[in-house]
């Protein structure tokens, strides 16, 4: 871990942060400040601004911060290793082995190799591409042509067609590349007839993406009955690219129009076509999951590129009901989830071609919060609405338990606001449903939350400034041990700040963004808005002062406490007594 930090540190003294966001944003001096347009929310006035001294930006108007390896993460939609590699690429950095990759002797094969199918499945869509506009691509051609699809669709999703068997296989022999790599890389089969083949032949070809933009596997289309009676739809297997529950279809056309705009949210839908088709249409912010359940590492993706997602799949309501799991899983990640309806039981890209893309809109519009959804998947089963005072009666109870099940999934301010529509729903009192929420097991109880920072105590506010007069370079401004911490963040900076100093080095605010990855946007607040302007330097060291005395003195005071415990223990030891009155003499002294 000391190895990757100080990676991180070279990583960053490599990569100055304007240099680096200036090469995505136009920047603008405002004062010693360079301003830009958020890429991050949408805005006409430029709100985010980069700090080259302290080597962060901060936009005034969504609360957005970080460092330089933050910032790339963010734009790019990617994790934090990648955001590193990225920029140590940049600067002309070897990223360090972890110490699980030096104990894996096979590592850099491993590497090569993925870099070698990368590049099979790249020539692969090149040959699906070619085949596509030439001769024997005219069935596919036609085909598109048919369902409406346009030429500069076509181009942008990369689409081509498979004319049969063993063309992909004869080219990229004629390549170099060795089969055992190609059947690797998911693009070919070993068949037990036929010897090794292409599995999607006869097919219209989708390429699949990852987020950087690179093909990394394929999806089949079938274009006729006889093709289809095998499935209207093959996927490549799982491979080290890919695996079909950890990705999702277009996440690189999202992340491009993310780089572009704002993206308020984004539409999952079941299907390639789908995505196409609203693309087509005007959608650019649509995704599809291949036909899986939505998974937690799928949640992860879609949680870099927006924090609300609509989920359109099919109209028939048992095959939404068995979605209901990977919605709760989105919404566990964070996430806001929508649900739309499309009726007719049709696929959102028939509905599209059948009614148009203002209609698809009025879905979006009319889209149900997934509690609502979850509602409404409990009035069709247990129609307690029901004229039939039978079966109202039967519905009733059964209807009250998912109700439940639906309110503990719930954060404590939505369930308040649910218990209520639950409550005028089925005539149970709210103090009923309270009452039946609070009946969890020990192990569903939530810890206790952490101290907010609009609820800190005199002494925590002395912790943030003395950190931050530290981290800005102030001369008078130094820490020889660790104050008592109520958060982790608190924790975490200040082991950093004493490691520094340790070691005779210049602690920086753009790492606390490395030390304190998780932290909440207010902390960081608390270090970047403190003001230690010239004008300001003899009242700011004054108060620095005032904090280390607060801070000693809370340490003091808790030594204190615990002595007292003991002697309550030990009331005759001397020693304690002894020691408790140096401290309280101590406390009283730096009073």
């Amino acid at each position: 871990m000391a190895d990757l930090t100080d990676f991180i540190q070279q990583v960053k003294r490599a990569n100055d942060i304007a240099d680096v966001i200036g090469s995505y944003l136009e920047l603008r001096s405002r004062g010693t400040t360079l301003f830009a347009r958020c890429p991050f929310h949408g805005e006409k006035t430029g709100s985010f601004s980069v700090n080259r001294n302290m080597q962060i930006f901060h936009c005034f108007g969504c609360g957005e911060s970080g460092d330089v390896i933050g910032f790339v993460q963010k734009y790019e939609s990617c994790s934090f290793m990648e955001a590193l590699e990225i920029l140590a690429k940049r600067a002309n950095l070897k990223m360090p082995e972890t110490a699980a990759q030096r104990q894996d002797k096979e590592y850099s094969e491993k590497k090569k190799k993925r870099d070698v199918y990368l590049e099979i499945c790249r020539e692969t869509a090149v040959f699906y591409y070619k085949s596509y506009y030439g001769a024997r691509g005219e069935v596919a051609r036609k085909y598109l042509e048919g369902r409406g699809f346009d030429t500069e669709t076509v181009k942008k999703f990369g689409i081509g067609y498979s004319p049969d068997r063993y063309s992909l296989v004869k080219y990229l022999e004629q390549k170099g590349y060795n089969m055992q790599d190609c059947l690797k890389a998911g693009v070919v089969q070993q068949s037990s007839s036929s010897g090794i083949v292409d599995a999607l032949s006869g097919r219209l070809i989708i390429p699949i993406f990852n987020m950087q933009g690179k093909v990394i596997a394929f999806g089949g289309r079938g274009m006729d009955e006889r093709t289809i009676a095998f499935g209207k739809y093959k996927n490549t297997s799982d491979t080290p690219l890919f695996t079909k529950k950890d990705n999702l279809f277009a996440l690189n056309i999202a992340k491009e129009q993310k780089q572009q705009t704002a993206l308020p949210n984004l539409v999952v839908v079941e299907g390639y076509m789908d995505v196409i088709a609203m693309y087509q249409a005007g959608f650019r912010r649509a995704v599809a999951s291949m036909g899986t359940s939505l998974t937690e590492n799928q949640a992860k993706l879609l949680s870099r590129l927006t924090d609300t997602v609509y989920i359109c799949y099919d109209g028939d309501a048992a095959g939404q009901k068995a979605t209901v799991r990977g919605m709760d899983i989105l919404d566990k990640a964070g996430l806001e989830v929508r649900v739309m309806s499309v009726p007719e039981k049709l696929d959102p890209d028939e509905y599209i071609k059948k009614y148009g893309k203002d209609e698809f809109d009025k879905l979006i519009d009319a889209a149900l919060p997934l509690p609502d959804y979850k509602l409404k998947i409990l009035d069709e089963a247990f129609p307690i609405d029901s004229a039939d005072a039978t079966k109202r009666n039967n519905a009733l109870p059964k209807y009250v338990k998912g109700a439940l099940s639906m309110l503990r999934s719930l954060d404590d301010t939505r369930q308040a606001a649910y218990i209520a529509v639950v409550s005028n729903k089925t005539g149970y009192s709210q103090d009923y449903f309270r009452r039946k929420l609070s009946e969890v097991d020990s192990e569903d109880e939530q810890q206790l939350p952490e101290l907010q920072v609009g609820q800190l105590s005199q002494e925590d506010k002395a912790k943030y400034f003395i950190a931050a007069c530290i981290l800005r370079g102030e001369s008078y401004a130094t820490v020889t041990e660790k104050p008592l911490c109520n958060s982790a963040f608190l924790s975490n900076l200040y082991d950093y700040l004493l490691d520094c100093i340790s070691k005779g080095e210049t602690p920086t605010v753009d790492m606390m963004y490395t030390v304190c990855p998780n932290a909440k946007s207010e902390e960081y607040a608390q270090i970047i808005d403190v003001d230690l302007g010239k004008d300001r330097r003899q009242k700011n060291e004054r108060y620095f002062a005032e904090c280390k005395r607060l801070v000693t003195v809370e340490k003091l005071k808790r030594q204190r406490d615990e002595l007292t415990q003991k002697i309550k223990n030990n009331p005759n030891d001397t020693q304690l007594l002894e020691e408790f009155s140096k401290l309280s003499k101590k406390i009283t002294e730096v009073k």
